[in-house]
């Protein structure tokens, strides 16, 4: 009786090893699939950048691919082109969002984030850890905001012209010289509070029956000194937005929502990447910050989009 005892336990184990290492490599099975799906169809996007004007690319988490392209360019025959090109089972996993832009849009959004890389990464180097930079505006001008508190050390006009004078010295760094932009700088009074209904959830979701307008997109972050930090301002018209962070560094991060005084903290493994969703949330100004929990360089990805109004027009190619 003994032996048959241990006859079955070893069994049951045997079969549980064999169970678990089935659904690793279904797993892993799943994962590479979908990695070799997105690049077969970034190839082909690769194969006629310039005929179809793209400016850019990029897979989201929840399988959404977004391209921009140039206004001048047909959106239908690039729907056919990618119909023709891409196999059907590849194209079905993915939702497309495609959106059209002027050149000179995109080059002026393009030099505002290189203004906005040279101000953040100066502001952090310097300790100035009460100041906030938002993602840049290019309408009606071209704008990059900074907030401080009423109660900081240094007034407005002085933070302004500190900033100016580095961004002077960096002209070089800058990839066009004829774009003219305003740096703004407001003061705000620190509050506690944050509406009570604003709920956050810890698990992927997608807006049912909305568009998702993505606010920001850094890719391939590289941060020195472990922090990333960019704020949006969160429209009255709009109770949800999502955030997403990719972790690429070998520790565990820290994600912090901040806002009226009020800051939800996450943790992110290292090479891990997860997207939140906040519902119910107040409007005004939000700021995002990554940190690693060691103090190492940053790299990663970083999107916060914001629910607009119903949209019914987004369709799967």
């Amino acid at each position: 009786m003994r032996n048959f005892i241990s006859v079955f336990i070893i069994v049951v184990v045997v079969v549980l090893v064999i169970n678990i290492d089935i659904d690793k490599n279904d797993s892993f099975s799943s994962n590479n699939n979908d990695e070799k799906q997105w690049d077969r169809i970034a190839s082909v996007l690769d194969n006629k950048w310039d005929e179809f004007g793209l400016f850019s690319f990029q897979v989201t988490p929840d399988s959404t691919i977004f391209i921009e392209m140039d206004e001048t360019k047909s959106e239908s025959q690039l729907i056919k082109y990618l119909e023709e090109n891409v196999n059907k089972t590849d194209l079905n996993q993915y939702n497309f969002e495609i959106t059209k832009r002027s050149l000179h849009e995109v080059e002026t959004e393009s030099f505002m984030m290189e203004v906005s890389d040279i101000v953040s990464d100066y502001l952090q180097e310097n300790n100035y850890h009460d100041v906030d930079i938002y993602a840049p505006s290019i309408e009606p001008k071209p704008i990059l905001k900074i907030s401080i508190p009423k109660s900081s050390e240094r007034s407005s006009e002085n933070i302004k012209k500190e900033l100016e004078d580095v961004l002077a010295s960096k002209s070089a760094e800058l990839p066009n010289k004829d774009i003219s932009y305003e740096i703004q700088v407001i003061e705000h009074i620190d509050e506690s509070t944050i509406e009570s209904d604003a709920v956050i959830s810890d698990v992927v979701e997608d807006f049912q029956g909305t568009a998702n307008h993505l606010i920001i997109s850094s890719t391939d972050i590289f941060k020195g000194n472990g922090i990333y930090k960019m704020s949006w301002a969160q429209p009255s018209d709009s109770k949800d937005y999502k955030f997403h962070v990719t972790n690429n560094t070998g520790t565990n991060v820290t994600v912090q929502i901040q806002q009226s005084g009020h800051t939800q903290t996450y943790n992110l493994v290292a090479n891990g990447s997860t997207t939140w969703v906040q519902s119910a949330a107040s409007s005004g100004d939000h700021t995002i910050v990554v940190t690693t929990s060691d103090g190492r360089i940053f790299e990663g990805d970083v999107f916060v989009s914001v629910c607009d109004a119903p949209l019914n027009q987004l369709e799967r190619i």
